[in-house]
């Protein structure tokens, strides 16, 4: 059994990331599968006493401090960068980036896409799994509401989310907030159904609400953020689920709009891994620039011709889950995360 230790990702100019940032994603996703004793999750500054550390394979989280000194503690087989942020491009940071580049070419993120080029050997990181997502799943499951394909879902597409997000992409060669673009476009028509809107999870984001245009005011919701399973519960009574990006080219919602039988609309996944893979030939996938009603008509038209589709997206996304969670008897995941470490 292969044993693992991760050094925890430190602070980014004086902000320090969540404890799940800093390795404890990984560190529970590897602990499930192979058990407590064989993960450990330490920080730079541990390395300064007397302990020394065996492990097969090493995770540095970046941006680090560690130096050479501090890695001639550590006896390790393979070494890996890794880091939980939303950019494409590595943050250095005050990390001595020539030692490490010197070491290893394995870099693990959240996301890679297949343009990102030869520097790294590039592999994808487990995220963090919502057990609400879960419980949400297996109610449902005892009333058929997901399976069932002959159940009415009274709307044509749902999104809930923050407003303020760092993706833009280019309309008509102007780059624009793609979820305020999206929700824009729904308003000037009368075609579609939708359910959802922004909820306010920051003063930025109350301040958006004061100045957007009149015809975005509807889609603000009234009490803010709805809880879980309220969200849950409007993808199931939804044929589609808006997907666009956030901070990041993916989102959480492209698993939970699968697990609520909903078809994800969402920018384009074609060239894109991720750990969980995602079963690109039952989602739509927009261009940059292309209307999201074009998207809605394709989705609809998708669940018309292809009534198994969203029943096919569930077989597909079990085998590496079980019910959106991490599961020790779904070894096609944890085979699929080895793999891209061990080639290194």
């Amino acid at each position: 059994m292969p044993s693992f230790l991760i050094i925890e990702a430190e602070a980014l100019k004086g902000v320090k990331p969540g404890r799940g940032a800093r390795g404890k994603n990984l560190e529970d996703f590897l602990k499930t599968y192979y058990g407590p004793r064989s993960v450990s999750m330490v920080s730079v500054n541990k390395l300064s006493g007397q302990i020394s550390y065996c492990a097969d394979h090493l995770f540095i989280g970046i941006p680090t401090s560690i130096t050479k000194s501090d890695l001639k503690k550590i006896s390790f087989q393979k070494l890996h960068l890794f880091d939980y942020g939303d950019n494409k491009r590595i943050i250095w940071g005050h990390s001595d980036k020539d030692l490490l580049c010197s070491i290893t070419k394995s870099y693990l993120k959240t996301w890679t896409q297949n343009n990102w080029g030869d520097e790294f050997n590039w592999g994808t990181l487990p995220i963090r799994r919502n057990r609400s997502l879960a419980l949400s799943v297996k109610w449902n499951n005892l009333f058929n509401r997901i399976h069932n394909l002959n159940r009415i879902r009274p709307t044509d597409t749902t999104f809930l989310g923050n407003p303020v997000v760092n993706w833009k992409e280019n309309f008509s060669s102007v780059l624009k907030n793609i979820r305020v673009q999206w929700l824009e476009e729904i308003s000037a028509q009368e075609k579609y159904s939708f359910s959802g809107g922004f909820f306010m999870r920051n003063e930025e984001a109350k301040r958006f609400k004061e100045q957007a245009p009149k015809s975005l005011k509807p889609f603000f919701l009234e009490k803010g953020k709805l809880n879980f399973f309220s969200y849950f519960n409007l993808m199931l009574n939804s044929k589609t689920t808006l997907a666009p990006p956030g901070n990041a080219l993916w989102s959480y919602r492209h698993y939970e709009s699968l697990y609520a039988g909903a078809i994800p609309i969402t920018a384009n996944f074609q060239n894109t891994e991720m750990l969980i893979p995602l079963p690109l030939s039952g989602m739509i996938h927009m261009g940059e620039g292309e209307s999201i009603i074009h998207g809605i008509e394709k989705a609809l038209k998708m669940r018309n011709d292809r009534p198994n589709v969203t029943c096919d997206n569930l077989d597909f996304i079990e085998c590496y889950l079980s019910n959106g969670v991490y599961d020790r008897r779904k070894k096609r995941l944890i085979g699929r995360f080895m793999k891209q470490v061990e080639k290194t």
